[in-house]
């Protein structure tokens, strides 16, 4: 555990003192910048390094990326579209393990690479769309994004090109979404369903819309077995093996808790964050799909593949939320227009500016401290999620050993 303890010790305290302490800086950005490459390169470095026993999928990913090593060299690009591949309808990720495999056969540069598509795609999301940089940082490791990319290369992978079609989802713009949809595809067929959440992301979300989601949500788990019986008869006939009834077997409820209180909080507090950008609806309603699946995970560990892709977008929709009852720029404008009292000419608009500043001045200081407190309760719920992630060792994570350590 130590290793990843270090991880997010690191994130709290560069990120603190880089992005949060005199953040009206002009250097901020430069600063930001910092943190997101240091903490980056952290991340890298830990996956790189990590041993065949970090993570529960490596012996599987390992021995497709030799398959892939073997089978280019005996046929060449064409090895791709065989039917030795058993990734052949990922081409994305396919391609991903050939282009490293023309170089090395080494499976460690292999994961090294991978570790750097995904913590730099991510890297390169926080520092254009996050309002708070540093926290979807810390949310990206604390709840467990980061450990799962050292266990669901080709998922995580997806997610991470994915979340960059949340923009064009906000605008409507659907051929830049639907391209970004496929790209992710080529990488986990299971984002293939994301085209048609273009239709449905945006609806309002109310006590109707709760409703229905609700309901629906209530249908598909009354309804799982028969449904999977017909979807494994047709479709996913892996799944109705013994192994692939793993899936089908149910969760405990500590494996919701957090995803629920989630959803929860940010339907609190949505008013606030809709006031931020209205088109943040997205980001909401993807946290209650999040939580809606999680619940169902409960049921069929199944669900949990599917609400793993919006749960991840906590690392935007967080930040977001601590943003909306931050100070806004609005407040601060006036009070730097109320700050020089001598272009008022009469006591009269002297005495109303002064009053009017002392009001902006309180509500301030009243979002200081919700915007404080709500941080330190992200920071003390990340950490412990983290705790428990690790100690629970679903992945196998821990121990954490390098790949130089004695088999």
């Amino acid at each position: 555990m130590l290793a990843y303890n270090l991880l997010l010790l690191w994130i709290i305290i560069s990120g603190i003192f880089l992005c949060e302490i005199h953040k009206d800086n002009h250097n901020i950005k430069l600063r930001t910048t910092l943190f997101i490459v240091l903490s980056s390169i952290a991340m890298i470095i830990l996956a790189s390094l990590r041993g065949s026993t970090v993570g529960i999928d490596y012996p599987n990913y390992s021995g497709y990326f030799t398959e892939v090593y073997t089978g280019i060299h005996k046929q060449g690009v064409a090895f791709l579209l065989s039917n030795a591949n058993i990734y052949r309808p990922e081409l994305g990720y396919s391609f991903l393990n050939y282009v490293v495999a023309l170089f090395t056969n080494d499976v460690h540069v292999f994961m090294a690479v991978a570790s750097i598509v995904v913590v730099g795609l991510t890297a390169v999301l926080v520092y254009k769309y996050s309002p708070i940089p540093w926290v979807s940082m810390f949310v990206f490791v604390s709840f467990g994004f980061f450990g799962n990319s050292l266990n669901f290369i080709r998922q995580c992978i997806a997610i991470s090109i994915f979340l960059f079609s949340i923009k064009y989802l906000k605008e409507k713009k659907f051929l830049p979404y639907l391209g970004i949809v496929i790209l992710s595809a080529s990488f986990h067929k299971v984002m293939w369903i994301m085209i048609p959440l273009f239709f449905i992301a945006r609806i309002k979300v109310n006590w109707k819309s709760l409703t229905v989601y609700g309901g629906l949500t209530a249908l598909i788990m009354g309804l799982s077995w028969p449904l999977f019986n017909l979807i494994t008869k047709y479709v996913y006939k892996y799944y109705a093996t013994k192994e692939g009834l793993y899936y089908m077997m149910g969760r405990d409820w500590q494996t919701a808790a957090i995803p629920v209180i989630t959803t929860v909080t940010i339907l609190i507090v949505k008013k606030f964050i809709l006031q931020r950008d209205p088109k943040n609806v997205v980001l909401i309603n993807f946290s209650i799909y999040s939580g809606l699946l999680y619940i169902m995970t409960c049921q069929h560990f199944l669900f949990q593949r599917f609400g793993m892709i919006f749960f991840t977008s906590a690392i935007l929709i967080i930040p977001g939320l601590l943003a909306s009852v931050g100070v806004n720029n609005e407040q601060v404008d006036v009070l730097r227009d109320t700050e020089s009292l001598k272009i008022y000419k009469n006591k009269e608009q002297k005495k109303k500016a002064l009053q009017e500043r002392r009001q902006i001045k309180s509500s301030q200081n009243m979002r200081k401290y919700i915007y404080y407190y709500a941080t330190a309760a992200v920071l003390f719920i990340g950490f412990l999620y983290n705790v428990w992630i690790l100690m629970a060792n679903r992945v196998n994570l821990i121990p954490y050993v390098t790949f130089f350590a004695k088999k």
